[in-house]
């Protein structure tokens, strides 16, 4: 079993922040993994079994594609895994605007919704999902995606922007800068920016930077659980506890205390497996 982020190729890493390698057996049941919302447009494989998605917020479930395209996130998701021996998932998280590069669609249309990525990009995407499941080791797995992506790359639909600079920096750095600041560093508008970074990012940079910082800080408190809220709030620029709480209500339908317990319980955690 495996639960890995592994490092794209340098061919690759303009376009591909990480690979999220995960392969759990049968033994650990069906359990639900807590999804709250980050910032992530992603691509995935899934060689044997799969998943339903749940939206708490719109109060829906359904089955993700077996090659799927993951828009830009805007609320908290909950992830069951079904059927078969074994779990089998490869999954492509881009850098910020690639994948408005590489398919060429404003990445608005695809905001908060899961994607037959066969139907949308190419049916070979099936046929790599078989590869991945055919493969003799792991290390395989990611060639056969790589392979795939290189191919995409060579056909690049769309230019990179400083708009994809100004979303990585706010991914790094969410809430620092103002919206006036950030359009300048584009050579555009206020208006012109927030429609272009929507076109490319999936949501506007205000909502962009808000759930960067809601993550960080949850990812902060959880590697260092001896904080108090309080402090990771003051950290991480909230006014105070009660603002950062709203962040939570929003991108993880519940308190901070309560994600936290939730994600203690997620399957890779259960079973021992390191990111």
């Amino acid at each position: 079993m495996i639960f890995r982020e592994i490092m794209p190729s340098l061919t690759l890493r303009p376009f591909v922040q990480n690979y999220l390698l995960v392969n759990l057996n049968s033994t650990i049941g069906h359990h639900i993994k807590p999804y709250p919302t980050r910032i992530e447009q992603a691509l995935a494989f899934f060689g044997r079994g799969g998943i339903y998605s749940h939206d708490l917020t719109a109060g829906h479930s359904f089955k993700v594609a077996r090659s799927a395209v993951f828009g830009q996130q805007v609320s908290r998701l909950n992830f069951q895994n079904y059927y078969g021996p074994d779990f089998l998932m490869l999954m492509v998280i881009f850098q910020p605007g690639a994948m408005y590069r590489l398919l060429g669609i404003p990445n608005h249309e695809l905001t908060a919704a899961y994607h037959d990525a066969s139907a949308l990009i190419h049916p070979e995407l099936l046929k790599v999902s078989d590869q991945i499941a055919d493969a003799n080791s792991y290390e395989e797995m990611i060639e056969r995606a790589e392979e795939f992506l290189i191919g995409k790359i060579r056909n690049v639909k769309k230019e990179s922007s400083p708009i994809d600079k100004i979303g990585l920096l706010l991914q790094k750095n969410p809430a620092q800068f103002s919206l006036d600041w950030l359009a300048s560093q584009a050579c555009l508008s206020p208006r012109q920016f927030e429609r272009k970074f929507s076109e490319r990012m999936g949501i506007g940079p205000k909502l962009y930077s808000r759930i960067s910082r809601f993550y960080q800080a949850f990812q902060y408190k959880e590697a260092q659980p001896h904080l108090d809220w309080l402090s990771v709030a003051v950290h991480f620029g909230y006014s105070d506890y009660d603002h950062l709480a709203k962040d939570f209500k929003q991108f993880a339908s519940v308190t901070p205390n309560i994600l936290l317990k939730e994600n203690a319980q997620r399957p890779e955690i259960i079973v021992d497996l390191q990111v």
